[in-house]
């Protein structure tokens, strides 16, 4: 998705709560600057484009549109790898700049949880967003399911974005979470889905796992 594109998503969301022009303009501009530091090699603009066209894709599931829009953009919003509370940390900041953007207190709270949920992408199904959150979700874990052309480039920008941390301490990291993941009862949250993506996922970790024999 273009920059241009996910400019416009954010301006229309945001002008639903704020007249200001300016502030939204200064909010989008700090978002852009965030997902374009040198450190960024996945999770960036271009990630962040892929989840607001599935967003998009699919906007007749979604009950809450800005919630979720405004927890794509936030939801990596911090990101270190040397930080286990990317998560916190992102929803804190979307906490901050919402408010400055007069997004509702219940509305704020809703895209809060959203964020916090991608620690350990679980749904809560009392939850009065949780068919949001699991679209949300889903839309995060995507990568996975996509070709395999795709989602080695996938692996791969992610270890550039750890590159600092040797194979001995990346290697068992990866493993794990992939390990994880494959024996989950379900990858993914909604039916879409998990019937449209379930395979491709499987498989791909397969292969990725070979990489650390």
């Amino acid at each position: 998705m273009e920059l241009q594109t996910m400019e416009a998503i954010w301006n229309a969301c945001c002008a639903n709560y704020t007249d200001s022009q300016d502030v939204i303009a200064i909010s989008f501009d700090e978002i852009r600057r965030r997902y374009t530091g040198t450190a960024r090699h996945y999770h960036n603009l271009q990630h962040i484009g892929q989840l607001l066209q599935l967003a998009t894709q699919h906007r007749d599931q979604l009950q809450h549109w800005d919630c979720v829009v405004f927890a794509i953009f936030y939801h990596d919003v911090v990101y270190n790898v040397f930080r286990k509370d990317n998560e916190a940390r992102s929803a804190d900041m979307a906490d901050k700049r919402l408010a400055t953007l007069c997004v509702t207190a219940d509305k704020i709270q809703v895209v809060r949880e959203l964020i916090k949920a991608t620690h350990k992408h679980q749904v809560t199904p009392t939850a009065p967003y949780a068919s949001d959150l699991a679209w949300f979700l889903d839309f995060d874990m995507a990568i996975l399911g996509t070709p395999w052309e795709q989602y080695e480039v996938y692996a791969r920008q992610v270890r550039k974005e750890y590159r600092l941390y040797p194979d001995l301490m990346y290697n068992p990291g990866r493993r794990g979470f992939l390990q994880h993941t494959l024996q989950a009862d379900r990858i993914f949250h909604t039916p879409w889905f998990h019937q449209q993506y379930t395979d491709t996922a499987r498989a791909n970790m397969q292969r990725e796992l070979q990489w650390f024999q």
